[in-house]
């Protein structure tokens, strides 16, 4: 699928923020838009280690409160959440792996300029996406429109998962199917469910 292989395509920011500031933002090349109100929003959920989704309805938007940071990114409408999610989680990884954010914060007096570096670290991630090996592609039939569709998967969802199968709801042209995914990368059975919100 081409959003996968091509996810920078599909991207219009990724940013890394504490509720004061930006630390560090990756946009294409050739934006010259801010995206300053959707940071605002993402802010105000205190909520840790939960992935939120919003739908603006040209672009969607996933964002993450992990170790004292929000890990944000948008991207179209063509991008599973999923796709989104394992993208944030990496990149969280990464950043980490990189710096240690909890002493640079401790200074209190640090320019933002200081996670620069990280921009070329960003797009590696960016371009080397489908080889991460982050995700797994599983064909889910939807009786509603009568086709198999590819489901994007986590990895971690089912490999960190309780209990299997994992239930996985995929929403896409006005209704919603239920797929659950076993251990294996399987989905074991797809239903039709009602949507509310």
């Amino acid at each position: 699928m081409t959003v996968y292989k091509n996810i920078g395509e599909f991207i219009d920011f990724v940013n890394i923020s504490n509720d004061k500031f930006s630390l560090f933002e990756w946009k294409p090349p050739s934006s010259m838009r801010r995206f300053d109100l959707d940071l605002n929003i993402v802010k105000e959920n205190p909520t840790s280690d939960i992935f939120f989704h919003k739908d603006k309805g040209n672009m969607k938007i996933v964002y993450i409160r992990k170790h004292g940071l929000i890990y944000t990114v948008g991207a179209s409408p063509r991008v599973q959440y999923q796709l989104l999610e394992a993208l944030l989680e990496y990149v969280d990884l990464k950043f980490n792996e990189m710096y240690d954010v909890d002493v640079i914060l401790s200074y209190g007096d640090f320019s933002p300029g200081l996670f620069n570096e990280f921009n070329q670290r960003m797009e590696d991630i960016i371009k080397n996406f489908a080889d991460l090996d982050l995700i797994k592609r599983i064909h889910v039939e939807c009786k509603v429109c009568n086709t198999v569709l590819p489901l994007f998967v986590k990895k971690t969802v089912i490999e960190n998962a309780e209990s299997h199968p994992v239930p996985i709801v995929y929403i896409h042209k006005g209704h919603a199917i239920l797929c659950f995914i076993d251990r294996n990368f399987h989905h074991r059975g797809v239903e039709l469910v009602n949507i509310t919100g």
